[in-house]
């Protein structure tokens, strides 16, 4: 009964005009009940119709029956109300509602159809466009409170000019108390001096794509742009902090005029592409060479991380910036990066594979530089030097296994010497050259040499005589120490090993499974001993002959001597060209024996062997052709006991050297 008296009363108050008569019994004087207007909401609608009748909105709640706090906090109760006392159809009523603040559970409320964050819309900053104000004032018998109208974007934080006059959108008042703040009659009454003489006015500026794709994005809902699948409350902030961003680091992007929300826009409405494109020039803008997102980043970075952290109509946005994150740092396992924790390095620097591997930034560097990971003509700092982490796991793997030559040995269990002997035979190679580091030798060659070695092993007693050490035994039998360990990791011949050893060192073979290795091998004389044999070996001059090229070698290890020799073939000797005695053929009287001296009238000097100085053909002496007379060579010319082409002869005595008439 009360309620409907009240309303009764309203609707009463609603048809006098200010003096208590009735508008309709007055010419030209304008209707008390507004009508709405475009954008506007259902607390300004009421602030319009008390300002009519020069009331403050409590002065007008107080008669209708209406509580203030329910109405800004839109009480449904209240809202049945003014429809009734104001006769709103539905269509205008759904316009007023929708322009109107509608606060839900968790700090969110509800404009235009969307949820926003409580803050975005309600603030205690009352924003709006003097012109726009200005322009409402048609009716000077009206008060101007009652005429202007406070358009719901205005509050929007997001709104930030005027498309209709060009102006930014100015503080009109800033109050704090809510109850204060939203009474529009006496806030306007306080500034519509300055509104008429446009002391409030500010300078226009040039609209930009964002200003139209937010007002479109209000009016109608239309937006065309890859935004169109996003909430206007994310979609708009992500603009307007991405812009700001980019001009920080990129003065030049301002220079057209356009604002943040300008140039934000203009990258995020192209899509992620363009958005990945724009944050990764903002993570190679820092000369930091730490990681630092923050600094990277900036507020765009604390409003994804920070404030919109549970929120998940950000994680577009946040997913972008994420990968762009983790595809310019080297990220380590575990770490947290925007809500997400990372299971594997993505990237990987110097800086964290050194730390990976347990050594020096400058020695992680030159390893992965030998082992083609970085570039050497790269010289970016360690920290953003980042390659590959899945390309470059088997490399750093294996770079935590290097160790020095001596615990190598020890890994093998081999002693200094026969450590040496299989390096010499490539049986065992470093990794790395030691002007890199003398980090040169995995210790997995060592043990996939010792577990191919020890495969099938039989145990044997120290006091067996049958086996004896693999080195041993290779030497023994002249055999190469790589061709006895390759037969024994093959399976070729059986391997023994000590009882309670292990390691290289305690590896036995049987000597007679060794000596089956040399059979069907060609069988070389060294180069000493064919000197020997065609009696060049006291004077070097076989040695030159080879270094001429007129000796053909090829270089076998020598098990005994533990070093590589030079061998001739059969092939290598037979090619050999020899010199044909009087009194006997190569082919009679082979290289033994002693030739026969030669008539004293064809005696002539023979000269050491050296390239270049005389004539050498297969068959033919290395001598002049023409004899030179004793008394025009002196005694120290004649070749010396054993020289080239002595021949075994023996020194000669000098009478026989003197012609024979002077004996």
């Amino acid at each position: 009964m009360r309620a409907h008296s009240l309303r009764s009363i309203g609707r009463g108050i609603f048809d006098r005009d200010p003096w208590g008569r009735r508008s309709e019994a007055l010419f030209g004087f304008p209707t008390i009940r507004p009508g709405p207007r475009p954008h506007e909401g259902v607390v300004s609608y009421v602030s319009r119709a008390a300002g009519m009748r020069g009331l403050p909105l409590a002065g007008l709640c107080n008669e209708l029956g209406l509580s203030i706090k329910k109405l800004i906090s839109m009480d449904g109760s209240q809202l049945e109300t003014v429809v009734d006392i104001f006769g709103l159809d539905p269509t205008a009523l759904e316009d007023l509602w929708s322009w109107t603040p509608q606060p839900v559970p968790g700090l969110q409320v509800r404009f235009r159809g969307e949820l926003f964050g409580s803050r975005a819309v309600i603030s205690p900053v009352m924003r709006g466009c003097p012109a726009c104000l200005r322009d409402d004032l048609q009716c000077d018998r009206t008060p101007p409170q009652g005429q202007m109208v406070m358009r719901g974007e205005w509050q929007l934080r997001y709104s930030e000019i005027c498309l209709r006059h060009r102006q930014p959108l100015v503080a009109l008042w800033t109050v704090t108390a809510p109850l204060a703040r939203y009474d529009f009659p006496t806030r306007l009454r306080e500034i519509a001096d300055d509104i008429v003489q446009g002391r409030l006015d500010r300078p226009t500026q040039a609209i930009t794509g964002y200003d139209r794709w937010l007002d479109d994005r209000l009016s109608s809902g239309a937006d065309l742009t890859w935004l169109a699948s996003h909430p206007t409350d994310t979609a708009a902030r992500f603009c307007q902090l991405l812009g700001a961003e980019l001009i920080r680091v990129m003065p030049g992007a301002a220079d057209d005029g356009l604002t943040a929300r300008g140039v934000g826009f203009d990258c995020a409405s192209r899509g992620p592409a363009a958005i990945t494109a724009a944050l990764t020039d903002l993570a190679d803008k820092v000369d930091w060479t730490q990681y630092s997102a923050q600094k990277a980043f900036g507020r765009l970075y604390q409003w994804l991380s920070n404030d919109m952290a549970g929120d998940a109509r950000c994680d577009p946005y946040r997913n972008l910036l994420r990968n762009v994150i983790l595809e310019t740092w080297a990220i380590p396992a575990g770490e947290t990066v925007l809500g997400q924790s990372l299971a594997a390095p993505r990237l990987h620097s110097v800086l964290t594979a050194a730390k990976e591997i347990g050594r020096s930034p400058k020695v992680a560097r030159q390893f992965l530089e030998h082992a083609g990971i970085v570039d050497p003509a790269d010289r970016r700092p360690d920290a953003r030097l980042t390659f590959d982490a899945a390309a470059a796991q088997s490399v750093l793997a294996q770079a935590r296994r290097l160790v020095i030559a001596r615990d190598m040995r020890r890994r093998l269990g081999a002693s200094l010497g026969q450590f040496h002997a299989l390096v010499r035979a490539d049986v065992v190679c470093p990794v790395l050259p030691l002007a890199v580091s003398k980090l040169q030798w995995d210790t997995d060659d060592a043990d996939a040499l010792l577990r191919k070695l020890l495969s099938g092993a039989v145990t044997i007693h120290p006091a067996d005589s049958d086996w004896v050490p693999i080195g041993v035994a290779a030497g023994l039998a002249r055999v190469d120490i790589k061709t006895a360990v390759d037969a024994a990791c093959s399976g070729l011949i059986l391997t023994g090993i000590l009882a309670d050893a292990h390691g290289y060192g305690a590896v036995h073979v049987r000597q007679r499974d060794m000596d089956e290795l040399r059979e069907g091998e060609v069988v070389h004389v060294t180069l000493a001993e064919f000197a020997r044999q065609v009696g060049l070996h006291n004077n070097g001059n076989m040695t030159a002959l080879h270094a001429a090229g007129h000796v053909t070698t090829i270089g076998v290890f020598n098990p005994a001597t533990r070093r590589m020799g030079l061998y001739v073939t059969n092939d290598g000797q037979a090619a050999f060209p020899r010199p044909v005695h009087d009194g006997q053929t190569a082919g009679a009287a082979g290289w033994g024996g002693r030739p026969r001296r030669r008539p004293k009238a064809a005696r002539c000097r023979h000269r050491t062997f050296c390239p270049g100085r005389c004539g050498f053909r297969p068959g033919i002496s290395p001598v002049r052709t023409h004899p030179t007379p004793w008394s025009e060579a002196p005694f120290a010319a004649h070749p010396a006991p054993g020289s080239a082409f002595n021949l075994g002869q023996g020194p000669r005595r000098p009478n026989d050297l003197m012609p024979s008439g002077s004996r």
